[in-house]
């Protein structure tokens, strides 16, 4: 495919002399998840010679975000303006980094004779915990969207093996894993203050859109067996009065929602624990910023979660309050536990998810 003539008569296309390549950016939502962070970061920190335009559906902090960073930011209503925006902008490069525009970004991308279309993979959906026939027709659908790719990206070695064995696609896959520059923590104390956390209790804590795939409703259960810990989530999302309701009527008064913070990773140090039982993940920042606060980790054994904690944290099975409890309650009572695995996970994330080499190993496939 990139052999194939673009459709457009502009001097800016791969392999000519001119001051600039078009990047543009597709996505279906502009909230602030894992894959809108990936894009954000990609279109923030590009390289001189590149110019960065991100498409998708709403104005939510995405978009917020971006236009703070004076980078363009489309908003898309229907799928045909996928079409019309890619006709119109005229990229040397299309990025798509979700399963419904990539299928259709990439599509239109190679019907417009875009030089180059790279799909990341965040997360197979044809890997999710649904009926067969629901997964075979998203398989079919992932790897129509491969098809039409001339790389695809994926960040954990799960997707990246289940790539590696579509029929005629295997050699488009890549592994890149995601990476973070260093926070500025608050101090454990300062965190604990603001967040208005006891002292004298062991915490546990989180950070999560509070949806369903992000498994709270069994961390609640959890709690009803852990009454000596306080447990504590920041972020907003639409089981927000669901949760509320559940925790209410379990009178558990040590657990807490904290509603959205802005950037709530600077208050990890607050946590003893960190705690993720979703069911659902790609590559999780959330663990990522939780090593670089030193944190023991306890999750659930699902996406890209093993190839960042290993075996320096606690995985268990999803949907299992009980041996998540266990899980806990091991950390709980061995503080030189937690202090070991702790540094043993912040000591393996420094060296394989470094933010610099996320960068530079991406932008290289744009060349």
């Amino acid at each position: 495919m990139l052999a194939i003539t673009p459709y457009y008569n502009s001097p800016c296309y791969i392999g000519s002399c001119s001051t600039f390549m078009k990047i543009l950016y597709l996505i279906t939502k502009s909230n602030w998840g894992g894959a809108q962070r990936y894009v954000y970061d990609l279109a923030t920190h590009i390289p001189k010679g590149y110019e960065a335009v991100v498409v998708a559906r709403d104005n939510g902090v995405l978009a917020e975000k971006l236009r703070v960073a004076n980078i363009r930011f489309i908003p898309n209503i229907s799928y045909w303006q996928i079409f019309n925006t890619i006709r119109k902008e005229r990229p040397d490069i299309v990025h798509s980094n979700s399963s419904v525009f990539g299928g259709l970004g990439s599509f239109f991308a190679f019907v417009l004779r875009v030089p180059r279309v790279i799909f990341t993979a965040h997360g197979w959906p044809f890997s999710e915990d649904r009926n067969l026939f629901w997964c075979i027709i998203v398989y079919k659908l992932s790897w129509f969207t491969s098809l039409f790719s001339d790389i695809i990206i994926t960040i954990t070695q799960k997707d990246f093996a289940r790539g590696k064995r579509m029929w005629f696609v295997s050699h488009k896959m890549r592994l890149i894993y995601n990476g973070i520059n260093q926070i500025d923590f608050y101090s454990r104390e300062d965190a604990r203050q603001k967040l208005n956390l006891p002292n004298d209790k062991i915490v546990i804590g989180t950070i999560a859109e509070l949806t369903p795939n992000k498994g709270l409703i069994y961390l609640i259960e959890v709690a009803k067996q852990i009454p000596n810990a306080s447990f504590v989530v920041l972020g907003s999302g639409e089981l927000d009065p669901e949760l509320k309701l559940q925790i209410a009527n379990c009178k558990l008064n040590s657990f807490w929602l904290k509603g959205f913070i802005p950037e709530a990773s600077r208050y990890l140090k607050a946590f003893d624990i960190f705690v993720l039982p979703s069911l659902k993940e790609g590559l999780p920042y959330v663990l990522l910023e939780a090593t670089q606060a030193g944190l023991p980790i306890v999750a659930s054994n699902v996406g890209g979660v093993p190839d960042i904690v290993g075996d320096a944290g606690i995985l268990v099975p999803p949907k299992n309050p009980e041996l998540l409890a266990r899980a806990l309650k091991t950390l709980i009572n061995n503080s030189e536990l937690r202090n070991d695995l702790g540094a043993r996970l912040e000591d393996h994330v420094t060296k394989l998810f470094l933010f610099q080499k996320f960068l530079s190993q991406t932008y290289n496939l744009y060349k």
